[in-house]
C-alpha cells in the first residue's frame, strides 16, 4: 500500500514538473530537438530515447550519474502511463521531452546520428526473446498488441509458446510492451547507484 501510494505521488510529481516546465525546444510527436522519423522505417522518437541510451553506453556520451538519478523516475512514469489505457498521448509525450531535456544536445545528436530503425527494435526483442511482425514502415509495432491476429492465429502461437515454456497471458504482453523502457531503466538504476 505504502508503495502504491509513493509510485502515485511519483508519476503526479512527474506530470506536475513536465506540465509546469518550459519547453527548451519545439516538440511534435514526430521530432524532438535533433529526433526525427522522418527517414526509412524510423523507430519512434520515444523509443529513439531508449535504444539510444543503451546504445550511448561505452561512449564519451554516456549517461553520468546525475543524469541517471534525474531520469529514472521518468522512466518509470513513462512505463506507468504506457500501462494505462486511459493516459492520453499528450501525458507521454511530455514526459518524453522531460527525459529529453535531462539529456544534452551531444547525447541528443548522437542518439539522432544512430538513425534508429525498427528493423534495430527488433533485433534487440529478438535478443530478449520476443519476436515481432515485419514493421510497416513508420510504425513502431507494440509486442503484444496482437490486433489484426485471427483466434486461430493466437491460439496457435499460445499452443506452441506452452509447447517451448514460453510464458503467456496478460502479464507477458505488458512485459514484453516494456522491455526496453524495463532495460533502459535497470541501466539507470545501476548507474545512479554508482
Amino acid at each position: 500500500m505504502i508503495a502504491k501510494k509513493l509510485w502515485i505521488t511519483i508519476v503526479a510529481g512527474v506530470l506536475l514538473l513536465a506540465a509546469c516546465a518550459a519547453p527548451t525546444q519545439p516538440t511534435t510527436p514526430d521530432a524532438l530537438g535533433p529526433l526525427t522519423s522522418d527517414y526509412a522505417d524510423a523507430a519512434s522518437v520515444r523509443n529513439q530515447l531508449a535504444f539510444g541510451t543503451l546504445a550511448l553506453e561505452g561512449t564519451a556520451q554516456a549517461v553520468t550519474p546525475a543524469q541517471a538519478q534525474a531520469l529514472v523516475p521518468l522512466w518509470q512514469a513513462l512505463v506507468g502511463l504506457s500501462g494505462s489505457e486511459t493516459t492520453a498521448p499528450e501525458e507521454l509525450t511530455a514526459v518524453q521531452d522531460q527525459i529529453a531535456a535531462a539529456m544534452t544536445v551531444e547525447q541528443l545528436q548522437a542518439i539522432a546520428a544512430q538513425r534508429i530503425t525498427n528493423a534495430a527494435l527488433g533485433a534487440f526483442y529478438a535478443e530478449h526473446g520476443i519476436v515481432l511482425a515485419t514493421p510497416v514502415p513508420g510504425v513502431t509495432k507494440v509486442p503484444g498488441s496482437g490486433s489484426g491476429v485471427s483466434p486461430e492465429d493466437k491460439e496457435a502461437t499460445r499452443t506452441a509458446a506452452a509447447a517451448l515454456g514460453t510464458p503467456t497471458g496478460s502479464g507477458a504482453g505488458q512485459a514484453a510492451k516494456t522491455l526496453l523502457f524495463d532495460t533502459v531503466i535497470e541501466l539507470l538504476t545501476d548507474r545512479a547507484g554508482s
